[in-house]
C-alpha cells in the first residue's frame, strides 16, 4: 500500500499512555501493531544499575530508568538509549491464512455433521491489559507477576499508575491462532415405512451446538477481535454465546 503522504506512515489507533498501538506503513501490512521489543524482567539490584549504565539513564532525569522488576526495553536501532525512537513492528493482527472445513458422518438413521474454522499467522494486542491503570480487576495471571527475585521474567511488578511497564510494547501481544468449532449436529430420521403410517414423508430430530470450543493459546475472552484499523486489538471483548438447540422437522 501507499499512504501518499510525506512521512509513509500514519497512526491508527493509540492510548494516552502507550502511545501509538496500531500504525500503517507504505510496503507494510495494514495496520501493524507498534512498539517496543523488550528482552525480559530485571530481577536484581545488580542488574538494574548494569542496565541503567549501559543505557545512561539516571534517576528523576528519564522514564526510563529502570528498577528491579522493571521490563527490559531494547534498544533496537542501535543508537546506545532508549527511547521513543525504538518503537517498531510487534505484530499484526492480520492473519496468514483463514480456513473452515465440514465433517459428516452417516450410519443408518443418524447423520452426525460439524463445521470448523480458524485463521493462522496472526497476533492479537491485548489492550484490555493496562498496568497504568489506577484500579482495576485483573486477570488471574497477573498473580504470576514479578513479586521477588526469579518470580516472573514476563509480567513485571505491578504498581499502580506505572506508565512505564506498559508502554505499547511485545508484552501485549500474544498469538492469535485458533480453531473453532462452530456447529455441531446430531440427527436421526425415523425410517419412511414408520413415518408413511402416521401420514408424514418425512421426520427427523436433531441436537444442534454453536461455538462448542475454541482451541486457542490467547487467554483473553475470545481470540476474534476488532475490524478496520483495530483488527486483532481486545479491549476486552464479549465472545461469542455457547448455544444448544433442540427440535425437529416434519415433511408432509
Amino acid at each position: 500500500m501507499n499512504l501518499g503522504n510525506a512521512d509513509g506512515w500514519r497512526s491508527e489507533v493509540s492510548n494516552a499512555t502507550a502511545g501509538d498501538i496500531a500504525r500503517s506503513m507504505n510496503g507494510e501490512v495494514f495496520p501493524f501493531f507498534y512498539g517496543y521489543k523488550t528482552g525480559g524482567i530485571i530481577q536484581n539490584q545488580a542488574e538494574a544499575d548494569a542496565y541503567n549504565a549501559k543505557y545512561g539513564l539516571t534517576s528523576g532525569q528519564t522514564s526510563w530508568y529502570a528498577t528491579p522488576g522493571d521490563v527490559i526495553f531494547l534498544d533496537t536501532n542501535g543508537d546506545g538509549t532508549i527511547n521513543a525512537d525504538d518503537r517498531t513492528k510487534i505484530g499484526k493482527g492480520l492473519p496468514d491464512w483463514t480456513y473452515g472445513f465440514n465433517v459428516g458422518l452417516g450410519w443408518k438413521g443418524f447423520q452426525l455433521t460439524a463445521y470448523f474454522q480458524g485463521v493462522w499467522g496472526n497476533q492479537i494486542y491485548d489492550a484490555s491489559l493496562r498496568g497504568d491503570t489506577p484500579a482495576k480487576n485483573m486477570p488471574k495471571w497477573m498473580l504470576n507477576r514479578w513479586t521477588g527475585e526469579g518470580t516472573s521474567n514476563t509480567i513485571p511488578i505491578y504498581r499502580l499508575g506505572d506508565a512505564r511497564n506498559w508502554q505499547s510494547s511485545d508484552l501485549y501481544v500474544k498469538s492469535g491462532a485458533y480453531l473453532r468449532c462452530a456447529n455441531l449436529t446430531l440427527s436421526y430420521t425415523l425410517p419412511y415405512n414408520i413415518v408413511k403410517k402416521i401420514g408424514f414423508s418425512n421426520i427427523r430430530f436433531f441436537v444442534m451446538g454453536e461455538n462448542l470450543f475454541t482451541a486457542t493459546k490467547y487467554r483473553g475472552f475470545t481470540p476474534e477481535v476488532g475490524d478496520g484499523t483495530n483488527i486483532g486489538i481486545d479491549y476486552g471483548n464479549y465472545p461469542e454465546a455457547r448455544t444448544f438447540t433442540i427440535g425437529f422437522n416434519v415433511q408432509i
